[in-house]
């Protein structure tokens, strides 16, 4: 029987046979249905394909699919050059695909066994962080067990799959920051940021606005920056490894931001964006905390005065960056979401289900220094 579906590719297999490999449903290009962190039924839907020669035939009795999830981290233990292992586990389903009637080995040649997995609703997107010393994998398992020199034994088909969280675009909650200077002597500043959680599709947006009091003062440069914070710890937490890098950074010259004199002080007011890219792969971590992994980032604002440094400021603000649906894949949510509804009205099946924002309180994240 020839092989009409698409699946993954080999690379993604521990080690890949033409006898035994997995497809996506056909007309799809992935295995997930559904949007993890927004639709509560989502699930991991495939075929396991067995494709054995009619000279050497498969015995089996029966075949399991399993859906497993870890949480990997390597640190650097006592010594230069000794590492410490530890893995987590983050679930574990298993689905029975087929079953001998008679618990006696059967022969196969060509046989396409359907699949749907159930995700739980509260697993972490695949990741990597630190060059793969902390990491989030999966991976589906078909498990055979099969005849082999008449012993029992058992066949194992392994492939990596990446697992994505998503939110929708969140609603506008803007934040400000406002010094003021009661004695009219040196800078007030009013600094205002769009949001708190950003993604692809949420840029970040900083507006400030520097009045300058004393006339003596000029603006030398400021600063905005997104940095990027990894923990990596052990399970006794008394080994952490923390890091930290830029990863978007912008630095705008005092002589490229106009002065306007409306009012008897000389002001200026200057946007500054950051636009997350689509593909954050090798750019940036989403936002994230586990057993032993976890990735923060703050926004951090500084402006400096040149020579009258005392009035120079700095503003660290802990924000989150998450995985958002494209505006396709919102659009077939949204197409989705109206045929789900109609059939529910001709059945009993209930109206689809949405899951609420799992964010934490971006003001409890812990303070890092520079």
């Amino acid at each position: 029987m020839a092989n009409l579906f698409r699946g993954p590719e080999r690379s993604s297999y521990k080690e890949f046979t033409p006898f035994a490999y997995f497809s996506y449903q056909l007309g799809r290009e992935t295995f997930q249905q559904g949007y993890l962190g927004i639709t509560s039924n989502v699930s991991i839907v495939g075929l396991l394909n067995l494709r054995f020669p009619a000279q050497q035939p498969l015995y089996a009795k029966q075949i399991q699919i399993h859906f497993l999830g870890t949480e990997c981290v390597q640190i650097q233990g006592t010594g230069p050059k000794v590492l410490v292992y530890d893995t987590n586990p983050i679930c574990t389903v298993t689905i029975e695909l087929w079953k001998s009637p008679d618990d006696k080995y059967h022969q196969i040649h060509d046989m396409d066994l359907p699949f749907e997995i159930p995700l739980p609703i509260d697993i972490p997107s695949s990741m990597s962080i630190d060059k793969g010393r902390g990491k989030i994998e999966y991976c589906l398992q078909a498990i055979i067990s099969k005849r082999s020199n008449f012993r029992g034994s058992e066949k194992i088909i392994q492939c990596a799959y990446d697992v994505n969280r998503y939110i929708l675009p969140p609603l506008p909650e803007p934040r400000q920051w406002i010094k003021e200077d009661p004695m009219k002597q040196g800078i007030k500043y009013e600094i205002s940021l769009n949001n708190n959680v950003f993604g692809p599709r949420c840029p970040i947006v900083v507006r400030m606005k520097l009045t300058f009091y004393d006339p003596r003062v000029s603006l030398e440069n400021i600063v905005i920056g997104l940095r990027e914070y990894t923990v990596i710890a052990d399970q006794s937490e008394f080994d952490i490894k923390k890091k930290s890098k830029y990863k978007l950074k912008t630095i705008l010259k005092g002589r490229q931001i106009s002065m306007t004199s409306e009012s008897q002080y000389s002001e200026c007011t200057t946007d500054i964006q950051f636009t997350i890219p689509e593909d954050c792969v090798g750019k940036l971590t989403w936002s994230h905390e586990s057993f032993n992994i976890a990735v923060f980032h703050k926004l951090k604002i500084k402006v400096k005065f040149g020579l009258f440094s005392k009035y120079n400021f700095n503003l660290d603000v802990p924000v989150k960056i998450v995985n958002m649906l494209s505006v396709e894949e919102e659009e077939y949510l949204a197409v989705e979401v109206l045929r789900q509804q109609e059939i529910s009205v001709y059945s009993d099946a209930p109206p689809p289900a949405y899951e609420p924002d799992r964010f934490t309180n971006p003001v409890s994240l812990p303070l890092y220094s520079s």
